[in-house]
């Protein structure tokens, strides 16, 4: 798990996203655009088996795959032939007689993000309770001819020795480079993959499948794409929802400072109780200081990931954290948690912390990037992201994020990366805002992280007609992660394409303001890290000793009361039969109930952090594993007082059978045992 790997590609998101608010409202006239189309082909459409098919569960039917041939580059005469790849999700509701016959057609975002990722999360939408939903997978992602398909691992020596962002925007740019020349090497045209050609595969897909119209719903890059389709292909659009703007013209998208700012102020201005409140945002900016001024150098064993054997932590992680998960409003609760985490571990520079780190990072990773970044950096080129990111820096410059989110001088690199390889910005004109008659409805969440609700103010502007909302607390996309409010509200709006009548007020009421979890910290998910390099033998020897303490806390938990109730029913007393044990039968039971129910509850607060968000479990366990660990404490006391009432039976000279004896002291040691392995773990209150 790379750390810094998410944080470059989490800004080459954000590149492609928006991050600025415009000087003002431009309305520029955008008719259809004027590009010569020099090759055009028979998309002959061909029923595929669904790439993802045994990692996506669905019923034969439910979903289905196909393939469409387009030329590589339309405006070259003899471009060279691509398939690309889209899914069918059909329409699910139980009365077919309520089935629409106008799909819709969902753009995704990154640019660069795979199909995968919106198959799982949008085949049970309520937006196809009624119409069947298309997915485009685009050009040069996954199943529609990925290139550079080794991109992190080529030249592993780029990521090595880097000490500042701006060394790491120059060996992001350095890879960038070795994919755009091997790609071209192996004679893929680069020059094709922007989003003028994007929209054109979405119009050749819909007249593939003999649509006369139909339905657009574009999300983050996916609302970049859906305003070019307006200028391709209004008359095969019949209604648009576009969500997490990105403006056509890409004007103002980079005020880094801004809108990392916006976020942390988000959450500091609405947690005013509790010790995660205390001092939030002085405290995250503490913590980015401090991390700049003296960082933190990991040190692995050279390999061939890691050639020189050291890895430095960009400040910037404090900020990501909090950043990346304010995408989802899901996982606002654990955010003050985790900035007073990351706080705390920029003060104390936890050894423990570091170990786990560097272990994780010694560990083979073989988890997939969601983003195919060969894609994803043509498109950031061509289309001029990083030219506009680069203006960005003289108009609005980082302040005090300057040199921890980037750098000018990095930025300019990647951008002379661009023209070097033949990926300059293509002609502006093409990139027009948007004025249509297309019914379109513009969402954006009050709170997306990096896609603030100035872009979609400013396009709603430039587009007459258009409807705007602001769904409050939301983070990004709230169509795609409000599905029970958004899909009637789309539904509605898919078949009646009016959007002064359509009622869409649980989107504008949006989310409720978030109520912060005071996640209990610990060291623990640090110290299991520490044995991911030796999995899985590293975890053999924890987990014997756990299940060691458990099963006989939960033998004694169960055999004590039907022993009990068994004398009752035989109306034998305990002194007959050598099983007096003064006490201990008692106290025993009771250290077994407060270990199982206290390590549960632990367990629990586990898990209900890691259903918050996974980086919350780096932050703490949620309620209620605070009361489980004291119930474990507790448990050590009875098991220390069963030995103790054990002990003195013994000694008092009454009559014990073996097995009784036996039974109670391993009762005692594993109440002990579980006592201790909390301590280790840093599971305990203390």
């Amino acid at each position: 798990m790379a750390i810094w790997t998410s944080i470059l590609a989490a800004t080459a998101l954000s590149s492609s996203a928006s991050l600025q608010e415009p000087d003002e409202a431009v309305t520029v006239d955008a008719p259809a655009l004027d590009v010569p189309i020099l090759r055009e082909v028979d998309p002959n459409p061909t029923p595929l088996v669904c790439p993802f098919r045994g990692t996506i569960e669905y019923e034969p039917g439910e979903v289905s795959c196909g393939l469409i041939t387009v030329p590589e580059n339309r405006e070259v005469a003899d471009s060279r032939l691509i398939q690309l790849h889209y899914v069918k999700i059909a329409a699910w509701g139980e009365d077919e007689s309520t089935y629409r016959d106008d799909p819709v057609i969902y753009l995704t975002g990154g640019p660069g993000v795979g199909v995968n990722t919106y198959v799982e999360r949008l085949k049970d939408h309520d937006v196809a309770e009624h119409r069947d939903l298309y997915i485009l997978e685009q050009r040069g992602i996954g199943a529609s001819g990925e290139f550079c398909e080794l991109y992190g691992n080529v030249d592993p020596g780029l990521g090595g020795d880097i000490t500042s962002m701006e060394a790491m925007q120059i060996a992001g740019a350095d890879r960038m480079r070795l994919c755009f020349q091997q790609a071209a090497a192996q004679g893929i045209d680069l020059s094709g993959y922007n989003t003028v050609e994007n929209a054109h595969d979405v119009k050749v897909l819909r007249e593939a499948l003999g649509f006369e119209q139909w339905n657009v719903w574009g999300i983050s890059y996916g609302s970049h794409l859906g305003q070019m389709v307006l200028r391709v292909d209004p008359e095969g659009t019949r209604a648009m929802v576009i969500d997490a703007i990105v403006p056509n013209d890409l004007n103002g998208l980079f005020d880094y400072g801004r809108i990392f700012t916006q976020v942390v102020t988000n959450f500091a201005s609405t947690c005013d109780t509790g010790p995660m409140c205390e001092d939030l945002e002085a405290r995250l900016y503490s913590a980015i200081e401090s991390l700049s001024d003296d960082p933190v150098i990991l040190q692995i064993d050279e390999s061939e990931a890691f050639p020189g054997g050291q890895q430095w932590v960009p400040p910037a992680i404090a900020a990501f954290f909090p950043f990346s998960m304010a995408y989802e409003q899901s996982e606002h609760p654990a955010v003050p948690s985790v900035i007073q985490a990351v706080a705390n571990f920029a003060e104390t520079r936890d050894p423990v912390i570091i170990a786990g780190l560097e272990s994780v990072l010694a560990a083979p990773d073989d988890e997939a990037s969601l983003v195919f970044q060969g894609m994803s950096s043509a498109i950031r080129c061509n289309d001029g992201y990083v030219q506009e990111a680069l203006d960005a820096y003289t108009k609005t410059p980082l302040g005090r994020w300057d040199g921890i989110l980037g750098t000018q001088a990095g930025q300019a690199y990647t951008a002379q990366v661009c023209a070097d390889e033949g990926l300059a910005p293509r002609d502006r004109a093409d990139y027009g805002l948007v004025q249509t008659d297309v019914p379109t409805l513009i969402v954006n969440g009050a709170w997306d992280p990096v896609t603030p609700p100035w872009l979609a103010e400013y396009i709603h502007e430039a587009m007459p007609g258009s409807r705007l909302i602001i769904t409050p607390y939301a983070g990004h996309g709230p169509t795609r992660s409000m599905p029970e409010c958004a899909g009637p509200v789309m539904t509605a709006f898919f078949d009646t394409p009016d959007v002064d009548a359509l009622d869409a007020s649980c989107l504008e009421e949006g989310e409720p303001r978030p109520v912060y979890e005071n996640l209990k910290q610990t060291q623990a998910p640090f110290i299991a890290a520490g044995l991911v390099a030796g999995a899985p033998e590293s975890f053999v020897g924890p987990g014997a000793w756990l299940v060691g303490a458990l099963f006989p806390l939960l033998i004694g938990a169960i055999m004590i009361p039907l022993g009990f109730f068994g004398r009752i029913i035989d109306r034998t007393p305990v002194s007959v039969i050598g099983a007096d044990t003064g006490g201990a039968r008692l106290t025993g039971w009771l250290a077994a109930i407060t270990g199982l129910a206290g390590f549960g509850m632990i367990g629990y607060g586990g898990y209900a952090a890691s259903q918050i968000s996974q980086i919350a479990v780096l932050a703490g366990l949620a309620a209620p594993a605070g009361a489980g660990m004291w119930l474990v404490q507790l448990c050590g006391v009875f098991g220390v007082i069963s030995l103790g009432f054990l002990i003195r039976a013994f000694l008092s000279g009454e009559r014990i059978r073996i097995g009784t004896l036996l039974g109670f002291a391993i009762l005692a040691i594993a109440a002990g045992a579980l006592t201790s392995f909390t301590y280790v773990w840093d599971l305990t209150p203390l």
